[in-house]
C-alpha cells in the first residue's frame, strides 16, 4: 500500500506542466505521503517504571530474604538486645488475679492439667432433673459447659504441642470428661426444645380460646383470662359499687368449717 502511493506521487509530480489539472487537491497530499506506524503505542508512560514497593518480593514463606533496601538497616547484631537467661535478673510482670483468662486454666493455674484433675469429674446432668431448673439456670449451665470444653480442648492442645508425636498421658481422661460435658449440653438442649413445643401448643390453644386475652397489658392490670359471663358481671358489680362508694366483697362460703360441711355431705350421699 505504501510503495503503490509512492510511485503514484512520484508519477504525478513527474507529469509535464499541461498535465497540472490531473493532479489531486492540496489537502489530499498528505495522504499519499508515507508514514512510519507501530503495532504498539510509541508515547511515554505517565507514571514512572520503576518499583516503589522496598517489601516487593519479601515472602516469609518462600525464605527469599530482604530487599536490596531492606538490608542496608542502620541495626547491627550487635546493637540487638540480649536475652536475660537468669531468672533473678528478669523483672516481674504483674498479673491480674481476678483476668478472665484464668477461667481457661485448671484450678491450680498451670499450663496442663493433671490426669487425675480430668478424671475427678461427676456423671452427667439428666433430662428429669434439667426439667427443674429455670431458664437462667440452664443458660448459666449452658455456658459454664462451653467453657469446660473449651478448657479441656487447650489442654489437649498444649499437652500434644509440648509431648510431640508421642504425647503424655491423659489424653483418654480428657476424652471421657469432654464425653460427659457433651451429654450434659444435649439434655440442656432437648429439656429446651420440650419447653419451646409445650409452649408452642398453649399459645395455640390460647388463640383458639375465647376466654384468654393475649394482647393483655398485665401492667396496666389488664386480665389475661376472662371467663365467660364474668366480664358483664364484675363490671355491674363494678357500677354497684362506685354508686355506693364501697368495694365489692365475695360472701363467704356457707360452710366456714370443713368438718362440718363433710358430715353433710356424707349425709347427702
Amino acid at each position: 500500500m505504501h510503495g503503490n502511493s509512492t510511485s503514484i506521487l512520484k508519477g504525478v509530480l513527474a507529469q509535464a506542466p499541461s498535465r497540472t489539472a490531473n493532479l489531486p487537491p492540496a489537502f489530499l497530499l498528505p495522504a499519499f505521503t508515507t508514514t512510519q506506524t507501530s503495532g504498539f503505542s510509541s508515547s511515554t508512560a505517565h507514571r514512572a517504571r520503576k518499583n516503589g514497593n522496598p517489601a516487593r518480593g519479601v515472602s516469609a514463606l518462600r525464605r527469599s530474604g530482604l530487599g536490596k533496601r531492606l538490608r542496608n538497616l542502620s541495626v547491627k547484631l550487635e546493637n540487638l538486645p540480649q536475652p536475660v537467661l537468669d531468672p533473678q535478673r528478669r523483672s516481674k510482670v504483674e498479673v491480674d488475679d481476678d483476668h478472665g483468662l484464668w477461667q481457661f486454666f485448671p484450678p491450680d493455674r498451670t499450663a496442663l492439667a493433671s490426669p487425675e484433675h480430668l478424671n475427678a469429674h461427676g456423671r452427667s446432668w439428666t433430662v428429669p432433673e434439667l426439667r427443674q431448673k429455670d431458664w437462667d439456670d440452664l443458660h448459666r449451665l449452658y455456658w459454664v459447659c462451653v467453657k469446660e470444653r473449651n478448657r479441656i480442648a487447650t489442654t489437649e492442645w498444649e499437652r500434644k504441642r509440648v509431648g510431640g508425636r508421642d504425647g503424655l498421658y491423659g489424653e483418654y481422661e480428657a476424652q471421657q470428661r469432654d464425653s460427659v460435658v457433651k451429654e450434659t449440653m444435649k439434655a440442656i438442649k432437648h429439656t429446651l426444645t420440650e419447653r419451646w413445643y409445650a409452649w408452642e401448643n398453649a399459645r395455640v390453644a390460647a388463640m383458639e380460646d375465647e376466654e384468654v386475652n393475649l394482647y393483655a397489658d398485665l401492667e396496666k392490670g389488664e386480665p389475661a383470662y376472662i371467663p365467660r359471663g364474668s366480664a358483664s358481671e364484675s363490671s355491674d358489680f363494678r357500677i354497684e359499687d362506685e354508686k355506693r362508694g364501697g368495694t365489692s366483697e365475695l360472701s363467704p362460703p356457707e360452710f366456714s368449717n370443713p368438718n362440718k360441711s363433710d358430715e353433710k355431705v356424707r349425709n347427702a350421699i
